[in-house]
């Protein structure tokens, strides 16, 4: 009886002793910061899973954190592999907003600076060069179902991210609450982003402090820990001749905090070689790149990841696999609620909105309500949240604080050499409010301009405007310099706008123009024209519409500008009788041939009506752009340099467009030209033909441009190269 006993706690002593060996560890994934380097977790990520490996906490730090976040509530590797290739990085790293999103009056200062300095006034806070608006919403269309406050170790997989409170120079390792906003607070590179206010925390990316988070996946139980560390090596003293050496080796001398002991807490650390790479290398090719390289990195550890394996234990446990996040097309929609707002701002919100509460939504229709609150420039910022469980609550959460901002153009071509152009915009109140534009341009002929507008809340605008310009002009007639004109030139303007669409615009205004002339020179004495100083008013009304969704080479959309004005010179006559006006119009659509190739035609012209128009607005063409030296100047490819031609003056243009891999574009283009002093004879005349091929490229810089051209009016090649934008 007693054997029989001791043999019975002999078995259930030995069932308890492989019950326990059975038992599998706690196992941890701590995934480093490195920006564009960490896209390289995803491949070790992929190897992981095929080994089986299981994930029980995982720990990122600034692209880590993202990696890690999406991870643990539910994507997969293949999933995140996919999203990461299919992400236009340059745009999300920007505070940039679609052309077709913007209001109408932004799209008038698109694409003309090459580097824009936004600040807030009357408020302190701390600012980097980008917002994080396009990657802040990014990050929320993939965590939808994640919206609420959220205890972070309760999710698919337990997780935590690292950041800095760089006010109490403290690490922070965030457990909960709002899920995108730890993740961007974690990767908010100090300089770049702008930091993450949490109450009395001004949160930046962890890697200053904790770049490679082992101790905190030690502090949340993890008994075997692996690391990713994607973090670059410390560059030898002959890499750091260049102020492009030594920033990147600062970043890393930052990363470095703890990196050393913490490396020392994991039992496996894959290395992927991120050499030649940095934070900042988004390109696709460096994304698939990085990718491959964190593959080739796990398999070349493959069997130290098996010896962690079998540290692991659980043998006989199965692993299961990642289940994949898929995302409904639509989502039903109970209430909407509008946050950060005065009671009269959200109702003007609330009007402009298209999207209805106990309604069925989708992703996109939430996109065009955000970027069209963005567009407008009122807010510093737009997010969304969906709340609860479907129906969900759709929460906007919009700053109102209006962006002031600083903006610097440049441009080198071979008419006037190099202008720059400075801007300083200052913005009051958010919506129904005004603003304050300085602008000045640097160059052979240069001018500064003051102008203030206000908005009411029907978006009606009105606007008043004062600019000074010094002209020194060639004009040309059939290629040979006919004369020199210099002159000070005095603007004003006073105009409504009815801006009722993003794309569309009326105005209506009164504008007055002094020509101080200084001197007229000529070639030909019997070409010789007595012109005086002169002052005109004009009445004008002017219908614009622009759906391009880009300025320069754009895919698709149109252009069209109507305008008519009449010139007095003295609110009612012009020099004794009747007024002279002026009709302009030019109307410009995309049409795709292709992905590549795209095709546009264009009709533009002006006609002056009434008897003897003064001289300065007899009409100019020449040259690529419109109102190159006066407003009333018309491009015509084949003529380089401006002349004056007869009253009525109409161009046919066929312009058809190649892209060459993502940023070279080669054309092809042709025009033709009529004119007479009478618009209903001005078919009957002998017309001036022109073209020319040329090459551009669209650079950071704004485009470069070389064109070669051609017309029977000059007889003679023509060349033009220009770097940077048109203003």
């Amino acid at each position: 009886m007693k054997r029989l006993r001791y043999s019975i706690i002999f078995v259930l002593f030995l069932g308890l002793a492989v019950n326990v060996s059975a038992q599998r560890k706690k196992v941890g994934l701590v995934l480093s910061g490195g920006g564009a380097k960490g896209v390289a977790h995803i491949g070790v990520l992929q190897v992981l899973e095929k080994a089986g490996i299981p994930v029980d906490v995982i720990v990122g730090t600034s692209m880590g954190s993202i990696v890690g976040g999406l991870y643990a509530i539910g994507y997969t590797a293949d999933q995140l592999d996919s999203l990461v290739r299919a992400q236009d990085w340059m745009f999300l790293l920007s505070d940039k907003v679609n052309r077709y999103d913007l209001s109408f009056s932004e799209k008038e200062y698109d694409a003309k600076y090459v580097l824009s300095f936004p600040f807030e006034r009357g408020r302190r806070r701390p600012v980097g060069f980008i917002r994080g608006q396009n990657v802040y919403n990014l990050f929320t269309d993939l965590t939808i179902g994640h919206h609420d406050s959220l205890d972070f170790l309760k999710l698919p997989i337990p997780f935590a991210c690292v950041a800095a409170d760089v006010l109490n120079r403290q690490e922070v390792v965030m457990t909960d609450g709002n899920l995108v906003r730890a993740m961007r607070a974690s990767m908010a590179i100090p300089g770049a982003f702008t930091p993450v206010m949490a109450g009395d925390r001004v949160l930046v990316d962890g890697g200053v402090l904790n770049n490679f988070p082992t101790d905190v996946a030690r502090a949340l139980g993890a008994e075997i820990v692996i690391g990713v560390d994607v973090q670059a090596d410390l560059m030898a003293e002959d890499k750091l001749e260049s102020v492009s050496g030594v920033i990147p080796q600062i970043i890393n001398l930052l990363c470095m905090n703890k990196h050393e002991e913490n490396v020392k807490l994991a039992d496996l650390v894959i290395r992927p070689n991120v050499k030649g790479y940095s934070a900042a290398s988004f390109s696709a090719r460096a994304i698939d790149s990085l990718l491959t390289r964190g593959k080739v990195a796990a398999l070349q550890d493959w069997g130290e990841i098996m010896r962690v394996k079998e540290l692991i234990g659980g043998q006989n446990e199965k692993v299961a696999d990642q289940p994949a996040v898929y995302l409904p097309e639509e989502f039903d929609i109970r209430d909407i609620r509008v946050e950060g707002l005065t009671t009269k701002q959200e109702g003007w919100v609330r009007r402009k909105m298209r999207l209805r509460e106990n309604s069925a939504v989708t992703l996109a229709d939430i996109h065009r309500e955000v970027a069209m609150l963005y567009g407008t420039k009122a807010f510093s910022a737009v997010s969304y949240r969906l709340l609860g469980k479907p129906p969900y609550d759709l929460v906007l959460e919009l700053q109102a604080q209006p962006m002031s901002a600083v903006n610097v153009g440049f441009r080198f071509d071979t008419e006037e050499m190099a202008a720059i152009l400075l801007n300083t915009t200052l913005n009051y109140k958010a919506l129904r409010g005004s603003q304050v534009a300085l602008t000045g341009r640097l160059s052979q002929n240069p001018y500064v301009k003051i102008e203030y507008s206000l908005e009411n809340t029907f978006l009606r605008r009105f606007n008043l405007a004062y600019m000074f310009r010094y002209n020194d002009v060639n004009y040309y007639h059939k290629g040979e310099k006919m004369n020199n004109v210099t002159y000070r030139y005095h603007f004003g303007e006073l105009g409504l706008s009815s801006l009722y669409f993003r794309n569309f615009k009326f105005q209506v205004g009164l504008r007055y123009e002094y020509f101080d002339y200084n001197s007229l020179l000529f070639a030909n004495e019997e070409e010789i024209i007595d012109v005086r100083p002169e002052g005109f008013f004009s009445y004008y009304g002017l219908a614009q519409l622009d759906t391009y969704d880009r300025r320069f080479y754009p895919n698709r959309g149109i252009s069209f500008l109507a305008s008519y004005s009449i010139y007095t010179d003295n609110m009612g006559t012009y020099d004794g009788g009747a007024p002279f006006s002026a009709l302009s119009l030019n109307f410009t659509p995309v049409i795709a041939v292709s992905d590549r190739l795209k095709m546009l035609p264009a009709v533009y012209g002006r006609v002056l009506i009434g008897n003897n128009p003064a001289y300065s607005y007899l009409n100019c063409m020449g040259g690529t752009v419109f109102g190159r030296y006066a407003a009333q100047q018309i491009p015509f490819l084949g003529i380089n340099h401006v002349g004056v031609f007869e009253n009525s003056l109409l161009v046919g243009r066929l312009e058809l467009r190649q892209r060459a891999g993502r940023k070279h574009y080669f054309s092809l283009v042709g025009n033709y030209a009529m004119q007479d002093d009478s618009f209903f004879d001005i078919f009957g005349r002998k017309g001036i033909w022109g073209g020319g091929v040329g090459y551009s490229r669209d650079s950071y810089l704004g485009p470069i441009d070389l064109m070669f051209s051609l017309s029977d009016w000059n007889k003679k090649l023509e060349f033009y190269f220009n770097l940077g934008f048109y203003f």
